[in-house]
């Protein structure tokens, strides 16, 4: 369900592995200029540009600062969970913007925006999986310590870490329809925000979370705890 924001003197990118949502806007050709001054970015590992080397950052994916990441663009690891860029360095790109830096880097130059968001960020809040034994206790952001930090999809991975466990997936789904929601209910700015808009419109962009057989560090987890207990 989107919820309007059509009167937000901004553009809202809403962006992680599960939603993509844009209020764009256009321009007289007449009057040519850079759009828009600032992003702020929120999600999980498909947005993360560094939040993850951190004291404070999920440190069992340390291993994004080694090669191959970051081998085809940046030519060395940049903390980025790609070879080369991420999705949202294209955006900032195409809009003349520098790549955002990560908010957990405190000395760098957050003028055209920050990145808030960390890899193995969920929705839910991450006390819930460790009530309930569904956590490999090594991302304790969600999506509410990202929001707290701007004063961001996230889902894909509350799928993940529920993975194999006696939880319903109903459950976890519904879970983080209702955070998410809810986040969006009582916030107006979520995920990306790009300031200085003036006229609407919309684009959407929806993925799906990958197989979940497909993720190895929850599969392997799942097995080893199957074959142990």
């Amino acid at each position: 369900m989107a919820i309007s924001i059509m009167r937000l003197p901004f553009i809202l990118i809403i962006f992680s592995s599960s939603l993509f949502y844009v209020k764009a806007t256009t321009h007289d050709d007449r009057h040519p200029r850079r759009p828009f001054n600032t992003i702020y970015a929120f999600g999980d590992s498909y947005t993360d540009t560094g939040n993850t080397r951190s004291n404070t950052g999920p440190n069992g994916f340390m291993f994004v600062s080694n090669l191959p990441y970051g081998r085809t663009f940046f030519h060395r690891p940049t903390n980025r969970y790609s070879d080369g860029r991420l999705v949202i360095d294209f955006v900032a790109q195409a809009l003349s913007l520098p790549f955002l830096s990560p908010y957990l880097d405190q000395k760098a130059d957050k003028s055209a925006g920050v990145n808030f968001a960390v890899a193995g960020s969920t929705a839910i809040i991450h006390s819930f999986f460790a009530k309930n034994n569904m956590t490999l206790n090594i991302t304790p952001q969600s999506l509410r310590t990202q929001l707290n930090w701007f004063e961001q999809e996230i889902g894909a991975n509350d799928y993940a870490y529920s993975f194999g466990s006696s939880v319903p997936t109903k459950t976890i789904q519904q879970l983080a329809i209702n955070s998410f929601t809810g986040v969006l209910q009582r916030r107006e700015i979520v995920a990306l925000v790009i300031t200085n808009c003036s006229d609407d419109r919309n684009f959407v962009w929806r993925d799906h979370p990958p197989p979940l057989g497909n993720i190895v560090p929850q599969s392997y987890s799942w097995s080893g705890q199957r074959q142990t207990g």
